[in-house]
């Protein structure tokens, strides 16, 4: 996925992970920053299981004034700090097929919410709960008080991706959807380095008051000392690229991603009757049919089946989610530009009026 200098952001994170832990107290946002230069950085994580929880709001569907996580990221933050820290508790991933169609055709007018523009995760509190839960000790707290730095940080720079306004042909929102899922990623990699510091400070047991159940039941229960500030815990690997991959996982559970075949054809369908392509038009609808498919096809390679045992691993598989939105978003985009290319000034017009969000 084409990110929008991830390790960049990183770099000038460093500067807010050095600072005394006085300076970096619970919930203090720094920020919010913004390095835009485009570097190309995939990456391949196993997938990230999110329990549906009766008791959490999923996020806003895409409706009147399209209060959409694709459009506005910041609301998407709660429910990934929720499957990164408190994985028993993950509510839906707001992302999938069917949310990229209701946000790209739903009607909005065209200024952007700037009610939805400011952070949503409340950092203290998420901060308080890991406290609560790992009970951390008088060294472990500067590790913490500097991830909690970083949650602010993240957020904060999600602010400032607040979109001014909202593109009304689909093609172009789609393309802004886009450049919404690099935010977002870059924004999961301010988390990142201070959540694997944090991680490996903690004992065995302390890890596993993050853990799903099935991992933390499988967790061993002598206690173990802490670890160096930095360093991994005992058991842990030393390279944090192959945190999640050599780390414990839950049980596995039945794939809860939607984006079927018969999604596909729900889509095609509705632009068939709405634009009524003519023969010559057919292949290029078949051209969109067969993109469609490849989107559905990686979101479907990411499904959740099962939880990484440590925070890190968890965000690394979410971080390979948002590398499959992206790339179907952009299959998606291609897809329909080219089919648009196509058409007639009238048909132009009949598939600006698609309403995805009404017709499912």
């Amino acid at each position: 996925m084409r990110k929008v200098g991830a390790f960049i952001a990183i770099a000038a994170f460093a500067g807010i992970v050095s600072m005394p832990p006085s300076a970096a107290a619970f919930g203090l946002r720094f920020g919010p920053f913004s390095i835009h230069v485009p570097l190309y950085i995939p990456r391949f994580h196993p997938p990230l299981y999110m329990h549906a929880n009766p008791n959490d709001q999923a996020q806003p569907e895409a409706g009147p004034n399209l209060n959409s996580a694709l459009l506005y990221p910041n609301l998407a933050l709660p429910v990934i700090f929720q499957a990164i820290f408190f994985p028993a508790d993950a509510a839906p991933w707001p992302f999938g097929y069917e949310a990229i169609f209701s946000t790209a055709f739903a009607k909005a007018r065209a200024s952007g919410d700037q009610r939805l523009c400011q952070p949503a995760a409340d950092t203290d509190a998420i901060v308080g709960r890991i406290r609560n839960e790992v009970a951390p000790t008088a060294d472990q707290m500067p590790s913490l008080q500097k991830l909690g730095g970083a949650l602010g940080a993240a957020g904060g720079y999600l602010a400032k991706a607040c979109p001014d306004e909202i593109p009304q042909q689909p093609v172009a929102r789609v393309q802004l959807m886009e450049s919404q899922i690099e935010e977002l990623t870059m924004a999961i990699d301010i988390v990142r380095q201070p959540l694997q510091d944090f991680e490996g400070t903690l004992t065995p047991d302390q890890q596993a008051k993050l853990a799903p159940p099935a991992a933390a039941a499988a967790a061993p229960s002598t206690p173990s000392a802490p670890a160096a500030p930095g360093t991994p815990a005992a058991g842990q690997p030393s390279d944090p690229d192959t945190t999640s991959t050599t780390a414990t996982t839950s049980a596995t559970a039945a794939p809860v991603c939607v984006g079927s075949s018969t999604a596909i054809d729900t889509t095609i369908d509705q632009i068939d009757k709405t634009v009524r392509p003519t023969d010559a038009q057919q292949p290029a609808l078949s051209d969109v049919r067969d993109a469609f498919a490849k989107a559905v096809g990686d979101l479907q390679a990411h499904c959740p089946t099962s939880a990484a045992a440590t925070a890190v691993g968890r965000l690394e598989a979410i971080e390979a989610r948002l590398d499959a939105t992206w790339r179907s978003e952009l299959d998606i985009q291609v897809a329909l530009a080219n089919f648009e290319t196509k058409l007639s000034d009238e048909q132009k017009k009949s598939f600006d009026t698609i309403n995805f969000a009404a017709a499912q």
